[in-house]
């Protein structure tokens, strides 16, 4: 399955509805890592027409100042746990705890949000025989692709969570990759770990989990 995953910056080229089609040809599935424009997320979901999930980010506060949906017809699937055709999808927004903020976590508190998910991944567990093969995230987990500034600090509870849980992939934004390796991807245990900041296109199969 082919999956076009954003974060954190509007990839300016997409806004041509002609490159993004081109691009994107073949995506069937829209996920997105939180601190992007409901504008753009509407126009990602609209343009290529497929579902488009999501978890919010730290810049994200005003989509709970709104009456109406963040971002129409997308949905939010943070602290939840989903299957699409196939594949068993969980979301866990937000990053680390540097000032008040509606989406900003201790690592107490993100354990907490991890607690959510785990009655459904008990099912998973028993009708599918793996928890979880896909989470996304805003933030990174401690110690990959996080900075060592507070405000860009990766979660510890994400390496519980995959040593735990064993999904095949957590992509996450929040960080910009360095320049030298503008597509980082690391490993953890089974887990293969991918910055989407600002997109990334995956070619994913079953094989792979």
């Amino acid at each position: 399955m082919r999956i076009l995953t954003v974060s954190d910056r509007v990839e300016k080229s997409f806004l041509k509805e002609h490159l993004l089609r081109e691009k994107c040809d073949g995506v069937r599935l829209i996920l997105a890592c939180g601190d992007l424009p409901s504008y753009y997320l509407e126009y990602l979901l609209n343009s290529l027409n497929v579902p488009l999930y999501y978890v919010p980010g730290n810049h994200d506060e005003e989509l709970h100042l709104k009456k109406k949906p963040f971002a129409s017809g997308c949905e939010s699937i943070d602290e939840r746990v989903i299957a699409f055709k196939g594949w068993l999808f969980g979301g866990l927004g937000g990053a680390f705890h540097y000032r008040n903020g509606k989406y900003l976590y201790t690592e107490k508190q993100m354990q907490r949000k991890v607690r959510k998910m785990i009655p459904r991944m008990a099912l998973n567990k028993i009708k599918y025989k793996r928890y979880l093969d896909i989470l996304i995230t805003h933030a990174p987990p401690f110690g990959i692709h996080d900075e060592q500034t507070i405000a860009h600090r990766g979660f510890k509870e994400f390496l519980k969570f995959m040593k735990r849980y064993r999904p095949a992939y957590l992509i996450h934004g929040h960080t910009a990759p360095d320049a030298e390796n503008e597509m980082a991807t690391s490993h953890y245990l089974s887990t293969r770990i991918m910055n989407t900041n600002n997109y990334r296109i995956l070619d994913i199969d079953h094989g792979s989990i």
